[in-house]
């Protein structure tokens, strides 16, 4: 909860939803390998708010738009900080955190 919880507002989410939000955040930053750069972890924080704000609560919903989002073309997902090859398969975004799957 820790890439989320700076970035939502004090009353806008529910606690479920904010778990959801920061397992999909976590989900994506794992995914891409970004682990200490927080403007990267911010600016997917801000994506996944914003899903969560127009009202989607499934984080593995939340976790495949935001990586939508980022596609770059065939086999390459732009991070906003350069490209990473490869895209992704289901079977390598499963939630490692909760296994919650919606």
């Amino acid at each position: 909860m820790d890439v989320i919880l700076p970035f939502v507002s004090a009353g806008a989410f529910e606690p479920n939803d904010i778990e959801a939000m920061s397992l999909a955040c976590e989900e994506v930053c794992d995914y891409l390998h970004i682990n200490g750069d927080a403007r990267a972890r911010e600016t997917i924080a801000a994506r996944v708010i914003e899903l969560a704000q127009r009202g989607e609560r499934c984080p593995t919903v939340l976790r495949d738009r935001v990586l939508a989002g980022m596609n770059a073309g065939p086999g390459r997902w732009l991070t906003g900080f350069g490209v990473v090859s490869g895209t992704p398969a289901n079977d390598d975004l499963r939630l490692s955190t909760s296994g919650r799957l919606c």
